[in-house]
């Protein structure tokens, strides 16, 4: 019977800055602390606030609460929504007044050239 092994934060911590500092590969640090679950550094390092990033590997050594990071999220996406709708209602306009135009180069067009452009309502 398999049992789930815990770890302390300082081992925790231990490996994750030798992943980012070393630049050790994370299946090669499994094998030497005889880790056995797979998804275990990543998990770690989420758990304890480190990020890495697409370029070099940074570390975020302050912890984030989950509190402040949803104010922030909320703060954030409250300004954005508001300005998705600013962007959106102006958006709106300008297809108004595109529609608005189309409508009137029809008539135009149907009265010089004499010729229907719209789609007869009998028509398939």
């Amino acid at each position: 019977m398999e049992y789930k092994k815990t770890y302390e934060d300082a081992f925790k911590r231990k490996v994750i800055e030798e992943y980012l500092l070393k630049r050790c590969t994370k299946t090669s640090l499994l094998i030497k602390y005889n880790i056995r679950f797979t998804g275990a550094i990543q998990t770690w390092m989420k758990q304890l606030g480190y990020t890495e990033s697409g370029g070099p590997a940074r570390l975020n050594f302050g912890r984030i609460t989950q509190q402040a990071l949803l104010k922030n999220k909320k703060n954030e996406s409250s300004e954005n929504l508001q300005k998705r709708v600013r962007e959106l209602e102006q958006q709106l306009e300008d297809e108004k007044l595109r529609s608005e135009a189309y409508a009137r180069m029809i008539e135009k067009a149907e009265k010089e050239l004499k010729v229907s452009i719209r789609k007869k309502p009998n028509t398939r």
